[in-house]
Order: C-alpha cells, then sequence, then structure tokens
C-alpha cells in the first residue's frame, strides 16, 4: 500500500513538475548555445562583465524560483491530501499514520531530489563549453591550492550534501505544515511562522555549535593560521549534517504525534 500511496502522490505532482523543470533545462541549452559558448573571456570588457553578471543574476532568479515552486508543491501536496477535505478520504483507507507520513516523505524527497538533479544539471550544461574550460584552466591551479581541493570535487561534495539533507528540508516542510494545522483559524499563516522560526532557532544553534567547536569567526581567521577553504568547509559541513540529523528526527517525531494526536481536517 505504501508503494501506490507514493506512485499516486508522484502521479499527482509530475506533469507541472516536468513542465516548469523541462522549461528551465531548455532555457539552460539555448543559454549555452546562443549565449555562454559565444562568450570571449580572453578579452574582458565592460560590456561583458555586465552581461555576464546580468545572466548570472537572472539565472540565479531562475533556480531559486523552480526551487521554491517544488518546495510549495510538496508542501501543498501534504496539507491537501492529509488535513484538506480530501484527508477525510485518504484516512479511510486501510493505510496507517505512519505509513501515510512515510509516503509522503519519500514522494516529497523524490521531487526535491529530482529539483536538486534538473538544476546542478542545468548549471553544469552551462559552465562545460570549452570557452569557459579553457578560461578557468588559466586559473584552476590557484584556486585548488586555495581550496585544498579541485572545483569538480568540491561540486560533487556539495551536490551530495544537497541530496542528503533534502531528507531533512522535506521533513521540515511537514512539521511546519502539522504544526500549522494546530491553529484552524489560521493554518497557512500558522506553518509559515512554523518554518520561519524552526529555521531561525536552526541558524542560532548553527552559530552556537560553530563557536563551541571552533569554526567561528571564519575562514578569514583560519586562513591565516595555514588552513584551507576545504578544512573550514568540513568542519561546517560535518556540524551541519550532524545538527540536521538530531532535528530531523525530532521533527518526525512531532510531526508523527500531530498527524497521530492533533488531526484537526476541514
Amino acid at each position: 500500500m505504501l508503494g501506490k500511496l507514493i506512485k499516486y502522490d508522484l502521479k499527482a505532482a509530475s506533469k507541472l513538475f516536468i513542465l516548469l523543470h523541462g522549461i528551465y533545462f531548455l532555457i539552460c541549452v539555448v543559454s549555452r548555445f546562443f549565449y555562454m559558448d559565444r562568450l570571449n573571456f580572453f578579452r574582458p570588457d565592460e560590456p561583458l562583465v555586465i552581461s555576464l553578471t546580468l545572466f548570472v543574476c537572472l539565472m540565479t532568479l531562475l533556480i531559486s524560483a523552480l526551487s521554491i515552486f517544488t518546495w510549495l508543491q510538496i508542501a501543498f501536496r501534504f496539507y491537501q491530501n492529509l488535513f484538506s477535505k480530501e484527508g477525510y478520504l485518504s484516512w479511510t483507507l486501510p493505510v496507517s499514520g505512519p505509513q501515510h507520513l512515510w509516503g509522503k516523505i519519500i514522494s516529497g524527497y523524490i521531487l526535491m531530489a529530482l529539483d536538486i538533479i534538473v538544476i546542478s544539471a542545468g548549471i553544469l550544461l552551462l559552465v562545460t563549453g570549452s570557452n569557459v574550460t579553457t578560461a578557468y584552466s588559466v586559473i584552476a591551479d590557484q584556486i585548488t591550492q586555495e581550496m585544498g581541493i579541485s572545483i569538480s570535487s568540491f561540486s560533487a561534495i556539495l551536490f551530495a550534501v544537497c541530496l542528503i539533507s533534502a531528507v531533512g528540508s522535506v521533513i521540515m516542510i511537514y512539521f511546519s505544515v502539522a504544526v500549522g494545522q494546530l491553529f484552524p483559524s489560521h493554518r497557512v499563516l500558522g506553518a509559515i511562522a512554523a518554518y520561519f522560526i524552526t529555521s531561525f532557532v536552526i541558524q542560532v544553534l548553527s552559530v552556537i555549535l560553530m563557536i563551541i567547536f571552533g569554526c567561528f569567526p571564519g575562514y578569514e581567521f583560519y586562513a591565516a593560521q595555514g588552513s584551507t577553504m576545504t578544512d573550514f568547509l568540513s568542519g561546517i559541513l560535518t556540524l551541519s549534517i550532524a545538527l540536521t540529523l538530531v532535528i530531523t528526527v525530532i521533527q518526525y517525531i512531532a510531526t508523527h504525534y500531530i498527524m497521530k494526536k492533533k488531526i484537526n481536517l476541514i
């Protein structure tokens, strides 16, 4: 039954998801062959800098919008299936609360992971033109020495971390939506408040842990002591993953409790 829940959820979300991500990738393809491949990095001038800066800003906005869409789609599917009028049907199925929750976690993670993969593929397409790689090769050794690791290896690690942390992001979305249901008159506002308050608490805890484990005040301080950027970032990522794991477990338990004891359908 769990497999059917996941299949139903993915099928319901697939059309719009595929459409928007297909448009994004098409934009990346067009941008690669009609803009990026025409750039000459060995003849830098002001128009080149301005146009490249504008392009990066526009692509950043596009990627942010796509990520927000995926976030909202995951949140909406969770709310609609389990806490709206549709929830009356969902809760009559021969499925337990944990199965409902795990079905949503798995389907939500698949969507978020696909979002990360498609966005990463689009970025990779944009920066792998021969003119870009040739220009980068001039400064590659300097960047590798500064970072302590090649940019390709660093990108692969960052990609893997994003995929792993996506689980925590999905559960945080569900936790926020579930908390919002505790305020019948302000469900959406409650969910938004829960998300931002949780994010703020996580940021505060992150800073506290950075101070405790010696990762603060920042990279510039450690660079003066001979450390590379990789040494600094590895410490940050380790703390981040550990904190995310603890918070994810707490949020899962809280979400499960709310769904079991405090459910309040519209």
